[in-house]
């Protein structure tokens, strides 16, 4: 961990107090069942899955793909305004 000098805005210098601080405090012995409930508690539950829900995913996803490969019916593109310009201009031919 670093120890944060202040220094000075407007001369731009540090500060001459480099001495550091050692801490104070006595080292904290964390148990294993400290470790395991506080590794419990971040997993979170597991979410309960029943039967109802299971069939319910595995119809919507059939038929979420059974729509997907559905084939759509081709529609030809027809633009009038082209084919009336085309038109005039084979008429100018003749």
């Amino acid at each position: 961990m670093s120890v944060f000098h202040s220094v000075s805005a407007v001369r731009r210098e540090a500060s001459t107090d480099t001495t550091t601080r050692r801490h104070t405090h006595e080292p904290v012995l964390i148990t294993e069942q400290q470790v395991l409930f506080s590794t419990a508690a971040a997993a979170g539950t597991h979410a309960h899955h029943n039967v109802i829900t299971m069939m319910s995913h595995a119809v919507s996803s059939v038929t979420d793909r059974w729509r997907a490969h559905r084939t759509r019916p081709y529609y030809p593109s027809h633009y009038s305004y082209l084919e009336n310009s085309l038109m005039a201009r084979e008429m100018d031919r003749l």
